[in-house]
């Protein structure tokens, strides 16, 4: 296989090679590799740069796997940078560029040279920037090319130098400032919650202002029409922006990804032992949760709603708003447990789990509200009968739990039936009504697999939503300017996170004259109609892709699997990024570029 060699010759006619792209010998070596082709400037820096970073690791206890992630992460930067490197201490040593050959190895490109007489072909002049294998498509090759066009202006910019100070200022200082608890609890939401919390923010709010600028930017400075003058299709040029985006995203989470890792368990050491247990069964694990099957509940509302409207006063009001009651009630009636009642939970743990779980620990956890508030100090009396619904060995767990926050606790191992099924039954022995939700008002969580793989897909689904919001913010440039896109752009996720306001004016039909006693508008007009149907429209789109969160799955342990992963990425890139993707290569390729402004 040919690759690319850049060969620079000086005043005694001597010549030497240097291979284009990326190292791997570079990435494997680090400052060893450096040293041995005599960039004795860039090896001292690396050793440096690392000895720094192994003092910081060694500071905060970290793993054995921590100095090896860093140091893989100066190998890829020598990777990348090894022709750069390696050409300007050629011309350091006054050598001066002649031309790029493609050939097997070094000898072979000096020797192609000399068999045109030692003048460059055509298309052997000039630099190969980004080299791609010979068999590689052409509209792969000139995607390529405008990708790494994208990464060379971010970097001609500083964008990168200064967001990886950010992320690094982030991921370091920020548990630095804010002291935890010393819990397990207080500690994942110190190092992991708000750093990874962080650094999302921080490459979301770059990714937009960088998709948002690179397109539309180029247009208005007429940079754009130099690239349009080849023969590159314009959807070529959308989709290499794209690509080069993805590729610094891709590499900042990777850095900011393994940091946090590193963190996280080199700074787990200064917890209590007791306290580390708890994270290493709780947070540093992915578990899986199980809950009971819900129940449909609408036969039950359509028969009540039937015998209302015999009623000739119910008959005459608002169909809907008779259904929301009944639906209420229906609800509460197969969620609240009265005082000294029981409330019993029949759960699936899929098949062969009786076997899978032997042995394994398993949690509880528990949501309910009061039916009123006495404080946030209160607590409440339950009882808790776990194990195989006939089974004369079930198991008794007693405590006392605050409401409305989820609250974990443990069970007792080995309570599955043979049916793969638990039966669980809560005793409300309070003075007052407690109230379960159907959706999250009970999960058993289990383990099912070690946390770092499951680190790594909570990552590729972050990446997944930055690749998104990047196009939105390419396919918004495509016509309007850098302001109104970026205006756009940040109007769009408003919307997105604003779920409650969508589902409010769905549900009250409209958004103009809303009667406060019923909740429902008093007429429906026009303008209520649309809006309606708008609300609707949106919440369908959004709701495509809204129900990844793996921020919040990491730092509570639970499993992403990789089943949310494909859907993730179906769901989000396919879909949701797919729409913008098509709306923005048709926008760009209709569009009048050389229009004056």
């Amino acid at each position: 296989m040919n690759r690319q060699y850049e060969i620079y010759r000086n005043s005694e006619g001597q010549s030497l090679t240097v291979p284009a792209g990326f190292s791997w010998a570079a990435v494997l070596g680090g400052p060893v590799w450096a040293a041995l082709n005599n960039l004795w400037v860039s090896a001292a820096v690396v050793i440096i740069v690392l000895g720094v970073t192994f003092g910081v690791l060694h500071a905060f206890q970290a793993a054995g796997f921590g100095y090896a992630i860093a140091w893989l992460i100066a190998g890829v930067f020598l990777g990348f940078q090894a022709r750069h490197l390696r050409a300007y201490a050629a011309e350091g040593s006054g050598y001066s560029f002649r031309c790029t050959v493609p050939a097997r190895n070094g000898a072979t490109a000096i020797a192609k040279l000399a068999q045109v007489g030692g003048e460059p072909l055509p298309e052997w002049r000039g630099r190969r920037f980004l080299t791609l294998p010979d068999f590689t498509p052409k509209s792969l090759r000139r995607i390529g090319a405008v990708a790494w066009l994208t990464l060379k202006a971010a970097i001609r910019y500083k964008l990168v130098l200064i967001l990886i100070g950010l992320l690094l200022a982030a991921v370091f200082v920020l548990p630095g400032i804010i002291e935890h608890d010393g819990t397990a609890q207080g500690f994942t939401q110190i190092v992991l919650t708000y750093t990874l919390g962080a650094v999302t923010g921080l490459l979301g709010i770059t990714t937009l202002w960088l998709a948002c600028g690179t397109l539309a930017r180029d247009i208005e400075d007429c940079q754009i029409h130099v690239v349009m003058t080849k023969p590159i299709p314009r959807w070529e040029i959308w989709i290499g922006k794209w690509v080069g985006i993805l590729v610094l995203n891709f590499g900042l989470l990777a850095i900011s990804g393994a940091t946090i890792y590193a963190l996280l368990l080199g700074r787990a050491a200064q917890l209590t032992p007791e306290q580390q247990a708890i994270l290493r069964s709780e947070v540093l694990v992915a578990r899986a949760s199980a809950r009971e099957e819900l129940r449909d509940l609408e036969p039950q509302i359509r028969r009540v709603l039937a015998e209302r409207l015999k009623q000739e006063t119910v008959a005459a009001m608002d169909r809907k708003f008779v259904r929301k009651q009944v639906e209420e009630q229906i609800k509460a009636a197969n969620q609240i447990v009265q005082p000294g009642h029981y409330r019993q939970w029949v759960i699936d743990l899929g098949s062969g789990a009786k076997a899978r779980l032997k042995d394994q620990p398993m949690h509880l956890r528990v949501k309910f509200f009061a039916a009123s508030f006495d404080g946030s100090d209160k607590t409440y009396q339950l009882k808790w009968i776990v194990g195989a619904r006939d089974s004369r060995e079930r198991l008794t767990v007693e405590n006392d739990i605050a409401a409305e926050a989820p609250i974990e606790f443990a069970i007792p191992p080995n309570m599955v039936g043979d049916d793969n099924k638990i039966t669980i039954d809560c005793q409300n022995w309070n003075e007052i009504a407690l109230l379960f939700p159907l959706e999250d008002g009970l999960f058993v969580l289990y383990r099912e697999g070690g946390f770092t793989l499951n680190f790594l897909r909570g990552l590729l689904i972050l990446f997944f939503w930055l690749a998104l919001l990047a196009a939105i913010g390419l396919a918004c440039s495509s016509r309007m300017s850098f302001a109104v896109s970026s205006f756009v752009s940040l109007a769009m996720l408003m919307i997105a996170f604003s779920g409650g306001t969508i589902r409010a004016v769905i549900d009250q039909g409209g958004i103009l004259e809303v009667d406060h006693d019923t909740g429902m508008v008093k007429e429906r007009n026009f303008v209520n109609t649309i809006a309606v149907q708008f609300f609707k429209g949106a919440r369908d789109l959004i709701g495509v892709a809204q129900n990844f969160s793996p921020v919040d799955a990491l730092s509570s342990g639970k499993s992403i699997t990789w089943g949310e992963l494909a859907r993730a990425f179906f769901q989000i890139i396919v879909l949701m990024g797919g729409v913008f993707v098509v709306l923005g290569i048709v926008v760009l390729t209709r569009r009048e570029i050389a229009l004056p402004t």
